[in-house]
């Protein structure tokens, strides 16, 4: 960490003292390999009556004998002190155990730091009981998805009431890639930092620098605790909570959560969108619809919903495969979005059948019929080419067939009316059938719409 001057280190047990009462989580002073001070928070958590009954003791005294992997937990805390004091910051997750005998998991924050002739551990747990469960949720909903990140890197720095440095530990300047000549000079001001960030194209703003540091220091100066997520240009994801403290200067606590978020960003892909084909999924496609139906009333403008089946596919299932039945698949999904806009949408229904939706054609009926023959037919041209598949058997070359899968197709339109989604679908639904029991390879239209 940063030098401090004798004036600082003369402060530094009323900065900690601030630190622990203002955390919100609990929060801890490791000293050799031995709890010396904690927060109320940490009294609240373990439900014990008053800190005496837990300081001066080890870490693993307030753990079961041995954690989760099977390892003990008095040598599994001294690695962990160990890993800390060695690289200045780690974090893992931990079992640890309350007065009443109960357990919980929580994400530990080691942080070491050098305060004058001191060597300390600052700790701070985080409670991830509820995060533990949505973990086993997500594994049980889909094995293709990996284990949430377990440990999530972090930096801590704490600023005095005329936005000076304080104290910070190592991950502090490596999370925010702070350089050497920033700390070169000795004291280094808040606004260092800010200018430094602004300059570089941190903060996503286009304003100058002195109105967006302006703003920054308007966060801080409101004296609320407040938290919020900042994308660096490099892609990290940084989510930083600001503390304010009694007496003026506040706290900033920056964690990782790059790969939560694209773990969540899978998550919501899986609950829209057809692992196969890469396609909107049902429930996405209700809910376009809807908006789409919702457009159409404000607008007058018609919108048209294609139900399409593929005419000869469960024979090639049958004699080939399923695998090859999906590389089939794929190639329509890409050739039934390859015939539409941007705005389109085109969803797998199920099965081998799709469904197309087309926001806003026209105020004219006819011209929208006429819009909606010209994408239905191009549709139908494209899926009705041959299909050059790979078949593969263990032990036997690779062979390619040709395989034609014509589509019938089935449209419904709609306005302003008080249609549900459902009855749209099924419109559509019985003209494809219809167009089918004609011969298949053709459109048929709803109500005699063409």
């Amino acid at each position: 960490m940063g030098r401090m001057s004798p004036e600082q280190l003369k402060a530094d047990s009323r900065w900690f003292e601030l630190l622990f009462e203002s955390s919100p989580d609990p929060t801890w002073i490791i000293e050799g390999n031995r709890f010396v001070e904690c927060n109320e928070a940490a009294i609240r958590t373990l439900g014990y009556a008053n800190r005496a009954e837990f300081l001066d003791v080890h870490p693993s005294r307030l753990s079961p004998e041995r954690q989760p992997d099977g390892e003990e937990s008095y040598a599994k805390a001294e690695r962990m002190m160990a890993t800390a004091r060695e690289r200045g910051l780690h974090r893992f997750e931990w079992v640890h155990t309350r007065a009443d005998g109960s357990d919980f998991w929580a994400e530990v924050t080691l942080s070491y730091l050098e305060l004058g002739s001191r060597q300390i551990i600052y700790c701070v747990w985080r409670d991830i009981s509820e995060r533990k469960r949505t973990e086993e949720a997500l594994r049980r909903q889909n094995a293709t998805l990996t284990t949430l990140i377990d440990n999530f890197p972090g930096a801590i720095s704490l600023f005095d009431a005329d936005f000076r440095l304080a104290a910070h530990n190592r991950r502090f300047r490596t999370l925010l890639d702070l350089p050497d000549e920033l700390f070169d000079a000795g004291q280094v001001a808040f606004a260092d930092v800010v200018r430094l960030n602004a300059g570089r194209g941190e903060y996503p703003l286009a304003e100058p620098f002195d109105t967006q540091a302006a703003g920054i220091f308007a966060d801080e100066l409101a004296r609320q605790p407040h938290r919020f997520e900042r994308t660096r240009p490099n892609g990290t994801v940084l989510e930083i909570t600001s503390v304010p403290l009694p007496g003026g200067g506040f706290i900033l606590l920056y964690n990782d959560v790059t790969e939560r978020r694209r773990m969540e960003d899978q998550v919501r892909r899986l609950a829209f969108y057809d692992p196969l084909t890469q396609l909107p999924n049902r429930r996405l496609l209700d809910d376009r619809l809807s908006q789409s139906m919702a457009a159409s009333k404000r607008s007058g403008a018609y919108g048209s919903l294609m139900f399409i089946d593929l005419d000869n596919f469960k024979p090639l299932n049958d004699t080939h495969g399923h695998i090859v039945g999906d590389s089939l698949l794929v190639e329509a999904a890409q050739r039934i979005r390859g015939c539409l806009r941007e705005v389109d949408t085109v969803a797998r229904f199920g099965g081998d059948e799709f469904v197309v939706l087309l926001d806003e054609l026209s105020a004219s009926r006819a011209e929208t019929v006429a819009l909606t023959k010209v994408v239905a037919e191009k549709i139908r041209s494209r899926l009705a080419q041959a299909y050059q598949l790979t078949v593969r058997r263990e032990g036997e070359p690779d062979v390619v067939i040709e395989h034609r899968c014509t589509a019938s197709i089935g449209v419904a339109l709609f306005l302003d009316h008080e249609s549900s989604a459902d009855d749209l679908l099924k419109w559509a639904d019985a003209a494809m059938y219809e167009a089918k029991e004609a011969g298949r390879d053709r459109i048929g239209f709803h109500s005699d719409e063409s």
